[in-house]
């Protein structure tokens, strides 16, 4: 008999891959990582398109086979800062806000309505959680300073 801990590595790598009940828009840290993984980058070779959209901003959208659970996504970013400088447009989403921002998320009012601002200890604790009339808008602080000043208020705790 195998003494277990050989087993650990195995199930952590498992258990760290993207995808699996996330790409089903069941929340939790798996909606959230499969969110950053899309927002930073790493399904950006299955999008149907990519493009310069000038100022150092590109585009990246996906309508044939969404990242997350969604009619479409669009990540727009600042390509020398992209980890911290995104908007991740979401239509039609399989999940609400709620899900995404965690229980502990504090409502907010912005310029552009309500919103969510996910708790201090969440991996989406620096960005800021819209509904719009298509889906769900997710904006980094980074994005909102370069591209929507008036968003910024809502980052305060």
């Amino acid at each position: 008999m195998r003494p277990i801990y050989l087993l650990l590595p195995l199930l952590l790598l498992t258990a760290c891959k993207p995808g699996g009940a996330a790409r089903d828009g069941v929340g939790g840290e798996d909606l959230v990582a499969r969110t950053l993984f899309t927002a930073t980058g790493s399904f950006d070779a299955q999008a149907d398109s990519r493009e310069r959209i000038g100022g150092g901003l590109r585009r990246a959208t996906w309508t044939t086979r969404p990242p997350l659970d969604a009619q479409g996504v669009v990540v727009q970013y600042d390509s020398d800062a992209r980890p911290l400088s995104w908007m991740l447009d979401i239509r039609s989403p399989r999940f609400t806000a709620q899900d995404l921002a965690g229980p502990d998320a504090r409502a907010v009012t912005t310029p552009q309505g309500e919103a969510l601002h996910p708790a201090a200890g969440s991996r989406l604790a620096d960005t800021l959680i819209l509904t719009t009339g298509q889906g769900l808008r997710v904006v980094t602080r980074g994005y909102v300073t370069q591209e929507e000043a008036a968003l910024l208020p809502a980052f305060r705790r």
